[in-house]
């Protein structure tokens, strides 16, 4: 099925790539009649295909490269999705006599096209690295014992998808981390993918790890594993012994950062927090327990937070005893019409890609996350922090 999928999505992209060059090629050749294919298509193709190119020949560490290589896809995609629009449009219009048939018009269309898919770059580009914050409130039918800062409330942040790499760097992190402060939060959760699979990718470290320990909140930091939470370690690396799991976790509990693997926790002897391990992480072979296993010697009277980077194992959670759960992963499908695939897969996995959800006894909140992967734009979605009001009943 996934081979499937994926061919199905190759070939898509190459007839794609064959009509915008086809249109390209024209417009070139209407203003430089002397221009021939066998000149433009092997500088075309490569611009095509440029995010390939750069991972297979190891050249994706060098950020211009990258950052190139990753606008390519959406660009491209957008370019034929204008012209396939426009050129409906015009044909409408020929048939109705309004435009003539003559070749300007084509030339004025990929014209028109190519400026419409530049703008949504620049646009998707801007849009991914402002941060919103989006508030919820939400009653717990549980009452709560302990100290809490609020007597019968709790004020969560909940960020995700942040992934610390290439593009999402220091700057990026200092916004993300005064947006969160801001909120003046009980307690901070990150709901996964604080990485991008590669600490050795990340420009200034130590500067991230000063940057996240500015999070303030009187309850603590914690976090869970998400997919790309999963270090790809140089050979270096791995010849000095180090593991996928040790520099993730190393790096947080430096950063003040609680980093939850299938644990579970009774904060502030108020509220038992669950931290899973990633349903389907990259590379991994760890096996995460059950939701009912995590659960199983907790006492269910008190409220229970569940931590799950993935919205796929909600029916489960919320049988395991689940009041309130957090998750991120889906980015809203970050890149338009990606919202449209997030939100039926999600909704077939029993959960939302995005916002609230509730089922019988458990109620969920989906982040779209702060950060980005892959194209460093957001188009139809936003980046975000999440606050949570959670009022628990006297």
């Amino acid at each position: 099925m996934w081979l499937f999928s994926f061919g199905f999505v190759l070939a898509a992209y190459i007839v794609m790539n064959i009509y915008t060059g086809v249109r390209l090629f024209g417009a070139f050749k209407y203003f430089f009649p002397t221009l021939r294919a066998f000149i433009f298509w092997p500088l075309y193709i490569p611009l095509c295909y440029s995010l390939m190119l750069v991972m297979f020949l190891r050249l994706d560490k060098v950020l211009f490269l990258r950052q190139a290589g990753m606008f390519s896809l959406p660009f491209f995609a957008y370019f034929f999705f204008a012209l396939i629009f426009l050129d409906v449009l015009c044909f409408i219009m020929r048939h109705l006599k309004i435009i003539p048939p003559v070749s300007p018009i084509s030339v004025l269309c990929t014209g028109v096209a190519f400026g419409i898919a530049v703008l949504f770059m620049v646009y998707g580009s801007f849009n991914a690295r402002n941060i919103h914050t989006v508030h919820y409130e939400i009653s717990l039918n549980k009452s709560v014992q302990g100290q809490l800062p609020q007597a019968s409330a709790l004020r969560i942040a909940l960020v995700s998808d942040i992934h610390i790499g290439v593009t999402v760097d220091r700057k990026w992190i200092s916004k993300i981390v005064d947006a969160i402060n801001k909120t003046e939060p009980d307690i901070i959760f990150m709901a996964g993918d604080i990485f991008d699979n590669d600490i050795e990718a990340v420009p200034d470290l130590e500067g991230v790890a000063f940057e996240l320990r500015r999070l303030h909140a009187p309850l603590g930091v914690f976090a869970c594993q998400g997919n790309h939470d999963v270090d790809r370690i140089s050979m270096a690396g791995a010849l000095r012994g180090e593991t996928t799991a040790d520099r993730i976790q190393e790096f947080l509990k430096d950063a003040g950062i609680t980093y939850m693997l299938d644990d579970t926790l009774l904060v502030a002897d108020s509220f038992y927090l669950v931290g899973r391990r990633d349903a389907r992480p990259i590379g991994s072979r760890h096996i995460r327990q059950t939701a009912a296993n995590l659960t199983s010697d907790l006492d269910k009277s008190r409220p229970l937070i569940f931590l799950d980077h993935q919205p796929v194992d909600y029916p489960a959670i919320e049988s395991a005893g689940a009041d309130l759960i957090l998750s991120g992963h889906t980015h809203r499908g970050q890149v338009f019409p990606g919202s449209i695939v997030t939100r039926h897969m999600f909704k077939e996995a029993g959960a939302t890609h995005y916002g609230y959800w509730h089922g019988s006894s458990a109620q969920a909140v989906v982040t779209s996350g702060a950060g980005v992967w892959g194209p460093p734009m957001r188009i139809g979605s936003r980046s975000e922090v999440v606050l949570i009001d959670v009022k628990f009943s006297n």
